[in-house]
């Protein structure tokens, strides 16, 4: 670790210690606040060359010296005629203000030499540390000498203007963050992950991504010396990650952030009248026509039984609907550098998703889907996990479990469902996992029978609430989809210029997706669904399980 570094650590953990210790020792404050300064300089003397095992130990012997040696200072002063000059013991003060100026001159010539040209980096260094004289350089780099020797000027006058002028290094860069995955098929460790791993090259994206900008602006930006950023420039450029336009670097992919979300948010408030009105009238229109199909849950409040009536709806228009189909068509996918076949899919990790526009909406899990029961015939259950309840570790087992688990969990649920259950017609493995859901909430008490809190259909009424309520609706609402389809791709266009085709494409299909997200808003603000406080609460307001009729 860096001396500097090491030493921050060291003060911000021991210096209160160090004061309280030294306070105590005196018995008085101004002399304590004296002790701990020179125990706090002697230990940063004291760092250089060391291995420290256990800083706590190196810091408290340091501390012991220093005190010992005070007592012997007094000792001296009660018993000798003090001189007219008193020695204070060594003074480091000197020999640190030198070494500090050394050390700070020898950081400029550095950064000086990092900003230069590569070339004219390289024949500095030929020149300079090789001992190469200017003819040789320039038979090395395949120029002339002229060319040389003016380079060596130029550059020799930049490093001089570094040196001989303040910088100020107060301000601290405070790195940003990005996610970034995949979207397709991806090889085992793909590109995406080599970004994800480097804070630097994160942060190159991040700054190319508003707009162009240059090596120089780079390094300004990021204070990494333009030698360190080549490299991951060249890489991040080869991989397709960024691309080089004269001078200047631009991201090539879409990175979510505040203004995406912003343009979003306003997109759908345009059309809350003419689009997010129409799908939740349209829907609390049939209430009485889905009540009807006698589904487990059917009973349920509207407020409540809606949550999972339009996570279906989101669900069927996504798979139905021939725009969103041809939006994310896998087709469209271009083969990477590294094999894979898949969309990049980043955003700005720098500010939370949570306290993005609109507040808590924009965090989701999407809809889940498996056919470990059916063997395949059917979808076994669905669920999508929002506002308060979209965290990873609120998603219900079934979900999240193995194969095998969610079909045992799955034959779990359904059981319960039915009228007179009893937990001992489960294997013992089954009655453990009813346990589990009743504690978090899925599953009802044993007094009140072990009823879910989920819906649960018959893939034949799920057909009927398909056929007979969410086609006549998307067909009424499949113009304004292409209406919003063709805003979200003028948006993105015009925000993303350097972003491929297919990239754009495929974050205009999750735009139109998420209508059912911000459906569920709209619902939720004018009171037609309840809020749940709680991720408790809130998980089993989307869970539906499918299961075959008997």
């Amino acid at each position: 670790m860096d001396i500097h570094a090491l030493y921050t650590e060291i003060t911000s953990t021991y210096a209160e210690k160090i004061l309280n210790w030294a306070v105590r020792k005196t018995g008085c404050r101004a002399d304590g606040e004296d002790l701990a300064q020179e125990v706090l300089l002697q230990v940063f003397l004291a760092l250089r060359g060391q291995q420290l095992r256990s800083p706590e130990h190196f810091v408290w012997k340091v501390a012991h010296h220093v005190w010992c040696n005070r007592l012997r200072a007094l000792k001296s002063c009660r018993t000798c005629e003090l001189p007219e000059v008193l020695p204070d013991g060594t003074d480091f003060t000197h020999d640190l203000a030198e070494a500090e100026a050394l050390q700070d001159s020898l950081a400029r010539m550095r950064r000086g030499l990092a900003d230069l040209s590569r070339t004219q980096r390289e024949m500095m260094i030929l020149h300079y540390l090789d001992g190469l004289s200017v003819r040789e350089v320039a038979e090395r780099l395949g120029t002339t000498a002229s060319a040389v020797t003016w380079h060596l000027f130029d550059a020799r006058k930049q490093v001089r203007e570094e040196l001989t002028m303040y910088n100020d290094t107060s301000a601290v860069y405070r790195p940003g963050r990005l996610t970034i995955g995949c979207s397709g098929e991806a090889p085992a460790y793909p590109d995406t992950q080599k970004v994800s791993d480097s804070l630097l090259r994160q942060n190159l994206c991040l700054l190319c991504h508003s707009g162009g900008k240059t090596l120089d602006e780079l390094a300004a930006a990021t204070g990494v010396p333009k030698p360190f950023l080549e490299y991951d420039l060249d890489w991040l450029t080869k991989h397709e990650f960024l691309c080089l336009s004269g001078s200047r670097y631009y991201t090539s992919f879409i990175i979510l952030n505040q203004q995406y979300f912003a343009n979003r948010l306003e997109v759908y408030s345009s059309a809350q009248k003419d689009f997010l009105d129409v799908i939740l009238g349209g829907l609390w229109a049939q209430e009485d026509n889905i009540r009807s199909l006698g589904f487990y849950g059917s009973d349920f409040p509207a407020e409540r039984l809606y949550w999972s009536i339009l996570m279906l709806f989101t669900s069927y228009c996504s798979r139905n609907s021939s725009l969103l189909l041809r939006l994310k068509s896998q087709d469209l996918c271009e083969i990477r550098p590294d094999g894979g076949k898949y969309f990049i899919m980043a955003a700005d990790a720098s500010t939370p998703l949570s306290q993005l526009e609109p507040r808590g909406w924009n965090d989701f899990y999407g809809i889940c889907s498996d056919f470990c029961e059916s063997g395949g015939k059917y979808e076994s259950y669905y669920w999508l996990g929002v506002h308060c309840f979209a965290a990873p570790e609120n998603r219900p087992e079934i979900v999240s479990a193995a194969a095998g688990c969610r079909a045992l969990l799955h034959q779990a649920y359904c059981a319960a469902s039915k009228p007179g259950f009893s937990p001992e017609s489960l294997p013992p493995e089954a009655q453990e996992k009813l346990a589990a859901a009743v504690e978090s909430g899925l599953l009802g008490s044993p007094e009140n029978g072990y009823r879910p809190g989920f819906v649960i259909m018959t893939p034949g009424q799920l057909a009927r609430l398909q056929n007979e309520v969410f086609a006549p609706l998307l067909e009424k609402i499949t113009p304004q989809l292409h209406r919003l389809s063709e805003r979200f791709f003028k948006l993105h266009r015009r925000d993303f210029p350097r972003a491929g085709e297919g990239n754009i494409t495929h974050h205009v299909y999750l735009d139109l997706w998420s209508f059912g997200i911000y459906a569920m808003r709209s619902a939720v603000n004018t009171g037609s669904l309840a809020l749940p406080e709680t991720p408790a609460q809130g998980v089993p307001l989307t869970l539906v399980l499918i299961e075959q009729q008997a």
